[in-house]
């Protein structure tokens, strides 16, 4: 007659001796006879593994003929085969909610409002794997309660129940074919091993194999009546009610209190990297009682001091890169092929393009110049690549690297539209399916197309097989969700990946983290528990509004109430304590949360026997013996001066010492004695770039040395800026002046524009804001067709006033727009020539041969009101003289009189001209400043400047804002400085007398 034997057993080292005596008992003195070792998971399976491997038992049973199932795994050893030959398919997570969101839809009840919503999908979900365990009975006494949503909830249970059960089978199925099949030829002896909280079917299949075979239950006891109501409540149901003696209830041998939860973390990591001295890693293991924040702080706290670890991890699988991306991948048409949703892909998940991975930086780059934004936008691509090799083509004597670059840029602009192209049909695909098996192969081909062979990281390897697996097991969609839908197949894909959390590590490998859930049937030498306050263990447990603790209660525990859940929770936190020896258990807490605000209290279920407070941060790295991380090591020897040698603090000390100072140093910008190019040195320069160092040679340095400039994302262009805004306007005007000058009918002294000009305006204008819309830079719609007729009012206005504007200026003829010269040399007076470069937006000639140089502004005429005083606005506006010498080289002589003017033609300008004669005195004024501006940028002089409000007169650099005091910090640091011999040059231009 089959028995059962009970052995009570600590939690800890005492388990897997009484483990290895039950396993010894069981073979009977021979090595090879069947044994069936029933654990609680698959964790506490490998290490009961390992230890019968070691041999703790004098009769040393070993692990021949041995296997280690849970209760689950065992029933579907039994008769798992019996339901594939049946044609019952398992019940995955995806056909499950396939089955809610279907019921909802037709059958929603008093669930009608939230029907649609995906937390009522997850939420009914789970409801229906908690009622399973049930028996009919027990489900009708929750739906003959007043209850409704109880009721309602039972009543889509067995809705869906109808649906799946003929074609699918779940774990309760399982269990319940098992008790049948119980049969002690498959399994011979069984041991039971540290049981917890068992269902209802789980507590049958074990009866049914103590009525078949010898079963011995190894029970873990601690004393506690209530901690220990779980194990001895399937003792009971096994028939025995004499569960002998139980052990001490394990108490935490220190508690420690720190301020925060951070400062708490940090201080029991450096009591591992202790313990690490002398004792490898599985021996120690961390454990916490809230997720939020701890499984963050103690994973990135023991990465950083560079301590291997497994367990739980962090983040489900949805919340990983890869779970990203492939939601991502799948909701892309629904967004429209938004740029930032395809980098966000190409960026986050190791793809590949063209046999190997794509190049995301250089896709970002080429398309952003693109301006594509979304939808049809990525069709610029194709333009741009054009743009490219146009440009090749009309510049055969470019530079090599200006080659480089246009080829790099052609290439990548084209395989990114390729990509592009792939994702559409790709997905194109996945719509047009006929059936839930055809879009999830769809769905699986592309996912796999666009992965590729890239090597990946284990827990990413886990990850893509999880997310292969999910979309393979759509086939069975088929039959419970109705017609297949994309947006039904992310839905159902995110929840799956949402409940997959992933594992980090291999067990017995590292230290074990994780919740003290994982901490039950450890066996180590020292446990650290963290987060042990009030309302973080126990955690407050809210009720579940489906099925409520007042309809649990008619269970008869098969669904544990929340006083049942926190009496698991403390049993929990005993077993993880008793896993190390007395001297080996570390309890902590945070007196407060700086998150969060508030105090807390010690967890009302440890009574230390010392308690610790931990010291601030900073008084922790100065007193604590054993730094864990290299940061706290590095300031451990500054706080010891032992790091006065040492080359990167002592230049990091001196950078903040210099540019508190008022010194002009280094650190500030102070380049004197280093190589840098000299605007004489013959290459040509622009004045508009010597214009910028005078507004900030921080900023000029930024952006034409070092060739940083701010990025503009086209999806956030709101509205056409006011330098495209320009650009366009530029364009349309130069093309008007161009085509009537090389057509003959441009107007001459006295005459008008002909009405023709005003059509040929208008089809320019058109042609060139279609290009803008091409570019990606106008903005919105709406706003841009606001702009769009602004502008071409503008410019239509601009005619007429230029017909009075010529006549005032002595019958001006128009002889060229947007005329380009290069290399026109401008003596400084001292013996350097600087050459020049740059366009003319246009050039006029009078009747009387004198020259009019008129540079376009779009923009307020009120920021350049000060030419009007001084020619060259102190070093600011150096293109009026610089176009004027380079007309009187192309269209004159040396004694051609020139007038350089600004012409604000716009309304908002109040089509207004500012300018000059470019006479000697004004060229002298001119070479002032010039020599200023090349022995500034050739000396080395690049402090930055702030920007001065009432003039407006700041390069838009990246750099000047930056640091904690934005501006304000620029401003207060050219004061102290401005006192430097370097920046006296500077100062005389700028009238600052120092």
């Amino acid at each position: 007659m089959p028995s059962v034997t009970v052995v009570a057993t600590p939690y800890g080292a005492p388990a897997y001796v009484s483990l290895a005596e039950a396993v010894a008992a069981a073979k009977v003195d021979d090595p090879l006879a069947t044994v069936t070792l029933v654990v609680p998971g698959e964790r506490v399976g490998v290490a009961a593994r390992r230890a019968l491997a070691r041999g703790l038992s004098p009769r040393r049973p070993g692990v021949a003929a041995l296997r280690v199932l849970t209760v689950r795994r065992l029933a579907e050893t039994l008769v798992g085969d019996a339901f594939a030959r049946d044609g019952r398919r398992p019940l995955t997570g995806p056909v499950l909610a396939a089955a809610v969101r279907h019921v909802l839809r037709t059958e929603r009840g008093m669930f009608t409002p939230v029907a649609e919503h995906i937390g009522t999908v997850r939420a009914v979900a789970r409801a229906y794997r908690r009622l399973r365990v049930l028996s009919e009975e027990q489900l009708d006494k929750i739906a003959a309660t007043a209850h409704a949503v109880p009721a309602e909830t039972v009543r889509l249970h067995r809705l869906v129940r109808r649906r799946c059960e003929a074609r699918f089978f779940d774990e309760v199925d399982l269990l319940d074919a098992a008790v049948v099949a119980a049969d002690s030829e498959l399994f011979g002896s069984a041991v039971v091993f540290l049981p917890q909280d068992l269902d209802p079917p789980e507590v049958a299949l074990l009866g049914a194999v103590a009525r078949v075979s010898d079963l011995r239950l190894v029970l873990g006891l601690m004393g506690e009546p209530r901690a220990d109501a779980g194990p001895l409540a399937v003792c009971r149901a096994l028939g025995v009610h004499d569960c002998g003696g139980a052990a001490r209830s394990p108490v935490g041998d220190v508690v420690v209190d720190a301020s925060d939860p951070d400062d708490e973390v940090r201080h029991v990591v450096r009591r591992v990297v202790s313990a690490l001295v002398d004792r490898p890693g599985h021996r120690v293991g961390v454990f916490y009682g809230a997720a939020d924040p701890y499984a963050r702080l103690v994973h990135e706290h023991l990465a950083r001091a560079g301590v291997e670890v497994f367990g739980r991890g962090v983040r489900p699988t949805a919340e990983g890169r890869l779970g990203r991306s492939v939601l991502r991948l799948l909701a892309l048409a629904r967004n429209d092929f938004r740029r930032g949703e395809v980098l966000g892909l190409v960026t986050d998940a190791p793809l590949w393009h063209e046999e190997g991975r794509v190049p995301s930086s250089a896709w970002e780059r080429v398309s952003r110049a693109a301006g594509v934004v979304r939808g049809d936008d990525w069709t610029r691509l194709k333009d741009y690549a054009a743009h490219q090799e146009r440009w090749l083509g009309d510049h055969p004597d470019a530079e090599p690297w200006q080659v480089d670059r246009a080829g790099r840029e052609t290439h990548s602009a084209r395989s990114l539209f390729d990509f592009v192209g792939e994702l559409r049909r790709g997905l194109s695909e996945v719509d047009c399916s006929r059936s839930w098996r055809e879009m999830g192969d769809a769905a699986l081909r592309l996912w796999s197309s666009l992965l590729g062979g890239d090597a990946l990281a284990p827990e990413e390897r886990r990850a893509a097989e999880r997310i292969a697996s999910t979309l393979g097991s759509l086939s069975g969609l088929d039959a419970v969700a109705g017609e297949p839908d994309p947006a039904l197949l992310r839905e159902l894909l995110e929840v799956e990946l949402s409940d997959d959390l992933d594992r980090v590590g291999r067990a017995g490998t590292g230290v074990h983290v994780g919740p003290v859930a994982e901490g039950v049937g450890e066996d180590l030498d020292v446990v650290f528990v963290v987060g042990a306050a009030e309302g973080l263990l126990p955690a407050r447990v809210a009720e579940d509004p489906l099925l409520p603790d007042r309809v649990r209660e008619l269970t008869d525990g098969a669904l544990p109430t929340a006083r049942e859940r926190v009496a698991r929770q403390h049993r929990q936190l005993l077993a993880t304590l008793a896993a190390a020896p007395p001297g080996g258990r570390m309890v902590s807490f945070p007196r407060g949360d700086l998150r969060q605000g508030g105090t807390r209290m010690l967890s009302r279920w440890l009574n230390p026997r010392t308690r610790i407070g931990v010291p601030s941060y900073a008084g922790a790295v100065e007193r604590e013996c054993c730094p864990a991380t290299p940061q706290e090591w590095r300031q451990r020897a500054v706080v010891e001066h032992l790091l006065d040698s040492d080359p990167v603090m002592t230049k990091a000390i001196e950078a903040r010492r210099a540019r508190a100072g008022s010194e002009f140093t280094a650190f500030d910008g102070n380049l004197a004695g280093e190589t840098l190019p000299d605007p004489t040195d013959g290459v040509a320069v622009s004045a508009t770039a010597l214009e910028a160092w005078v507004q900030c040679p921080h900023g000029y340095f930024l952006r034409h040395l070092l060739r940083v400039a701010p990025v503009r994302q086209p999806e956030e262009v709101v509205r056409i800026s006011a330098l495209d805004r320009g650009t366009v306007m530029h364009d349309v005007l130069e093309r008007l002046v161009s085509r009537a000058v090389s057509e003959g009918w441009a107007p001459g002294p006295g005459q008008q524009w002909p009405e023709r000009s005003r059509l040929v305006l208008s089809e320019v204008a058109h042609e060139r804001f279609a290009r803008a819309e091409a570019e990606g830079v106008t903005g919105f719609g709406l706003l841009w067709e606001l702009d769009r007729q602004a502008m071409l009012a503008d410019l239509v206005e601009s005619v007429t006033r230029d017909d009075e504007r010529r006549r005032c200026c002595g019958g001006l003829t128009p002889v060229a727009a947007e005329w380009s010269f290069d290399h026109v040399e401008f003596p400084l007076g001292d013996g350097r020539i600087l050459a020049l470069k740059g366009r003319i937006d246009r050039i006029d000639r009078a009747t009387d041969g004198a020259l009019v140089v008129t540079d376009y502004k779009t923009g307020k005429a009120k920021w350049y009101l000060r030419v009007e005083e001084d020619p060259c606005d102190r070093g600011h506006r150096l293109q009026l003289a610089v176009y004027a010498q380079a007309a009187r080289a192309d269209f004159g002589d040396q004694d051609t009189v020139v007038r350089s003017e600004y012409w604000f033609a716009t309304r908002l300008g109040g089509f207004r001209r500012i300018g000059h004669v470019i006479d000697p005195p004004v060229l002298d004024r001119v070479r002032q400043a010039l020599r200023i501006v090349v022995d500034g940028i050739a000396g080395g002089v690049f402090l930055a400047r702030a920007r001065n409000a009432a003039t407006n007169t700041l390069f838009a650099c990246p750099g000047c804002d930056l640091g904690e005091h934005g501006n304000e910090g620029v401003a207060a640091a050219w004061e102290r400085k401005a006192g430097a011999v370097e920046l006296a040059g500077l100062r005389t231009l700028l009238c600052e007398d120092g």
